[in-house]
């Protein structure tokens, strides 16, 4: 069929469209944005502990003050506990933790 000078293409059987999903129908997730957001919650945090991690091998370690290793330690432990911490992805994400002033 053309529309609007644009031909369609056959969908192949193997796939199925869905193009009323709403309440109601059985393959509606009234939750899935929750879903969505731990995942987006997630990547900011996998995102973040990427750049810590970078400290945390022997060399840039070692070149750290006492204080900025524990400050790091802290600002990391506080980034994997971040999705646990909360019941709420919103929530979670309100309250990322704070990196420390001198990391980049």
């Amino acid at each position: 069929m053309v529309e609007h000078g644009i031909e369609e293409e056959e969908t192949p059987s193997n796939v199925t469209v869905h193009y009323n999903v709403g309440p109601g129908h059985s393959e509606y997730d009234g939750d899935a944005h929750i879903s969505f957001a731990w995942d987006e919650l997630r990547a900011k945090r996998n995102f973040r502990l990427k750049k810590v991690d970078v400290y945390q091998g022997v060399l840039l370690y070692n070149a750290l003050t006492e204080t900025e290793q524990n400050e790091l330690a802290t600002y990391r432990q506080a980034l994997l506990d971040l999705p646990s911490d909360y019941d709420d992805p919103y929530e979670a994400m309100a309250n990322l933790p704070t990196k420390p002033s001198w990391l980049n």
